[in-house]
């Protein structure tokens, strides 16, 4: 059976988030599938704190136990989400 927290992550599938690491690290994307240990980003990009984007060539698999925090991504206008 899934955690709760399993469960939300589950619902947040097909939906832009910004994932910073432990290390600060941040990178920006389209949660494409989770599971216990990893979640899955498509269209992702990371962000340098300088506020530079460098595009991820395929998927970006982060380890769950890596994540700092997790924001919906909002868009501006002339992005997408």
């Amino acid at each position: 059976m899934l955690s709760r927290a399993d469960r939300l992550l589950r619902k947040a599938i097909r939906t832009r988030y910004l994932v910073t690491l432990i290390t600060d690290d941040a990178f920006e994307g389209v949660l494409y599938d989770a599971d216990r240990e990893h979640l899955v980003l498509a269209d992702a990009a990371e962000l340098a704190p300088s506020g530079v984007r460098t595009a991820a060539d395929g998927h970006v698999w982060i380890p769950r136990a890596s994540v700092k925090y997790m924001q919906q991504a909002v868009a501006t206008r002339g992005e997408r989400t």
